[in-house]
């Protein structure tokens, strides 16, 4: 991931030298080390993960917590996905979009299509391997719905994705409050597990869109 990183954004490769009259601040230790730490983060996905994770405290008891969820979530599947594609998703005048037909009606087929995509991608989120290959799939996702890497069609701003994330953060919470109101302890674990796990996703999501407006092309958020 960083040598493709580095061939597309050359300019983050190169030495970063200090100019005009000002304090040199890349000559002070303490600010060099912290834009080493940006240029390793954002050319090495492992090392961006393990940075969130810090940051976050996110660590192997809240993996454990995740694991845990497992079986409730299973068991609830069908529903939440049934609720977000066919009850959610298909009333949204962006998003429903992708499930009509060339006269602009819904077509079951393409809700089924992407209904099975987001099931293959939730199960794998359940896999809990925080590994390069997982993050680097979750950045994929993320950037094949930015036009740059993706077709123009299949893309999302980033305000509709944290719409969509968000909601389904609360309904797996409003799941958990409910599966688990006789276990507040339980609870508590599972539910700062996927918080914490939902922001360090999001970033990772939408790394291509950040890299995307960085860099000045014109794309709304």
């Amino acid at each position: 991931m960083s040598e493709a990183y580095m061939k597309m954004y050359p300019m983050e490769a190169k030495k970063k030298d200090t100019s005009g009259k000002g304090t040199a601040v890349l000559e002070i230790p303490e600010f060099k080390k912290s834009w080493e730490l940006y240029r390793e983060t954002s050319m090495d996905i492992t090392k961006r993960f393990e940075y969130m994770a810090q940051c976050l405290n996110f660590t192997d008891k809240d993996t454990d917590a995740i694991k845990e969820s497992k079986e409730i979530i299973a068991a609830n599947l069908k529903a939440l996905l049934d609720h977000i594609y066919y009850e959610k998703l298909i009333k949204d005048p962006w998003l429903s979009k992708w499930f009509r037909d060339e006269k602009g009606n819904i077509a079951e087929k393409y809700v089924d299509v992407r209904r099975a995509k987001q099931q293959k991608f939730l199960l794998k989120i359940l896999e809990c391997k925080w590994d390069e290959e997982f993050w680097n799939h979750v950045r994929w996702v993320g950037a094949i719905h930015v036009p740059t890497f993706g077709l123009e069609e299949m893309y999302i701003p980033v305000r509709l994705n944290l719409a969509l994330w968000g909601y389904l953060h609360q309904y797996l919470f409003n799941l958990f409050a409910e599966e688990l109101k006789n276990d507040p302890d339980k609870l508590r674990r599972i539910t700062t597990a996927w918080t914490k796990f939902f922001w360090i996703f999001i970033d990772m999501y939408h790394i291509e869109y950040f890299l995307h407006i960085f860099h000045g092309h014109n794309l709304t958020v």
